[in-house]
């Protein structure tokens, strides 16, 4: 009967990600095993290649979407809803970009294995962000004629923030600033 783990997968590919992010997918497996305390061989044995590591620690987290879009639609003004939507997912995408743009980037990455085994949060963000401007439309507060845009629009604002902060090529506090202007821009096009 083999021995009980002690050390979880999880707590493995915590440590994992640790060392990817701060290193590369060129990290150590040496010293990641150290970390977590298991044998280099237990790695292997659980994640079968670097690789195979890699990949399992590089899993971009789920996002949050009740607490995202923790908004009623019809309450408050759209433009509020929209601003607090937005900090939500800008907040996502700070924490998963970091991760998504190595794992991205491997040369071994391949999309379309990734979506068969990983659903990918930014859909549903889309889709949720979709679903709130078509009830805030049936209740007459936006038009319904740009609604796909300007959920386009918006999804990639944030996702540009995101990156220009992770690279260092944006600052963070400019992000409100920039948020409520991209929203007002995007208002003009959906306001009824």
């Amino acid at each position: 009967m083999p021995r009980p783990k002690t050390i979880t997968d999880l707590d493995v590919l915590t440590v994992a990600r640790k060392h990817f992010l701060q290193q590369g997918a060129g990290a150590s497996t040496r010293s990641i095993a150290r970390d977590a305390g298991v044998s280099e061989a237990i790695l292997f044995q659980r994640f079968g290649t670097k690789d195979g590591l890699f990949f399992a620690a590089m899993v971009p987290p789920a996002a949050e979407l009740d607490e995202i879009f923790d908004v009623m639609p019809g309450k408050k003004t759209v433009l509020a809803n929209l601003e607090k939507i937005s900090a939500g997912i800008l907040g996502y995408f700070r924490e998963v970009i970091p991760i998504f743009l190595p794992l991205v980037t491997h040369p071994a990455f391949e999309m379309a294995a990734f979506l068969k085994q990983h659903e990918v949060p930014a859909m549903q963000i889309n889709q949720r962000l979709h679903q709130y401007l078509s009830a805030e439309a049936e209740l007459g507060r936006v038009g319904k004629k740009h609604l796909a845009g300007a959920v386009i629009l918006l999804i990639s604002m944030l996702h540009n923030l995101a990156i220009g902060e992770s690279i260092g090529a944006s600052d963070p506090k400019h992000a409100p600033q920039a948020i409520s202007a991209s929203i007002a821009t995007i208002w003009d096009g959906i306001r009824n």
